[in-house]
């Protein structure tokens, strides 16, 4: 294993208050009743737009206006309330790969989250969703990050919590982890992984570490399943 590719929202942070918080301040602006924060953790994932759209079907509201409302406010307070994940501190210095970070969250909400946790040191590169053409699961980032860092997909792992990460892997023929402690707490994609915190991380890491030493010593490639 070379290469980590990590989600954030739900992967690493805990955002949920603060997207739902930008999202009811938008919804204040034209009268409409606050949405709960399971509503509105249903609803992440896709992107800004796509949590516009969702997030104002009740409403003849412009979706685009929506985005824009959420996002202003939401650049502003990125970060009021996130939390990392317990074990995420401890484990990402630890981790001696090449860390990455793909999200569908803008890249300078990305970085301010990363900024004041104090991990930027620790990510070699960070995409958010305007960084590549496509979102997530569009397999674009998977693509740039095995050419940068000249890596085959048998050494890259995506973590994350939601079907758009474990789609991205899929597409690129990489393994995945499921972070069931997540946002969304069920694989709908079907993760080679799952954990059920941070740190279990380490231990899955450390059983493709032995399958490939295996696989040195007899001559022959070992299966997930082994």
């Amino acid at each position: 294993m070379k290469l980590l590719c990590f989600d954030l929202d739900g992967t690493l942070f805990d955002t949920r208050q603060d997207i739902a918080d930008a999202v009811n301040r938008a919804r204040l602006e034209f009268q409409l009743p606050e949405l709960s924060v399971p509503q509105v953790t249903s609803m992440v994932g896709h992107g800004i737009s796509a949590l516009a759209r969702k997030a104002f079907q009740d409403s003849d509201v412009d979706p685009s206006l929506a985005r824009k409302l959420i996002l202003d406010y939401y650049q502003r307070h990125p970060a009021d309330k996130a939390t990392l994940y317990p074990g995420v501190r401890e484990t990402i210095p630890i981790l001696k790969y090449v860390l990455t970070v793909v999200s569908n969250k803008r890249k300078v909400l990305v970085d301010a989250l990363l900024e004041k946790h104090g991990l930027t040191q620790y990510f070699d590169f960070v995409a958010g969703g305007d960084t590549f053409k496509a979102k997530k699961p569009d397999p674009g980032a998977i693509d740039f990050l095995l050419e940068r860092f000249q890596a085959a997909p048998a050494e890259v792992l995506v973590i994350g919590d939601h079907s758009p990460d474990i789609e991205m892997a899929k597409r690129s023929s990489v393994r995945s982890v499921f972070c069931r402690y997540g946002f969304f707490g069920k694989d709908e994609v079907g993760a080679d992984f799952q954990i059920d915190s941070f740190p279990e991380l380490l231990t899955i890491l450390e059983n493709i570490a032995e399958r490939a030493s295996q696989t040195d010593q007899y001559g022959k490639r070992s299966t997930i399943d082994d």
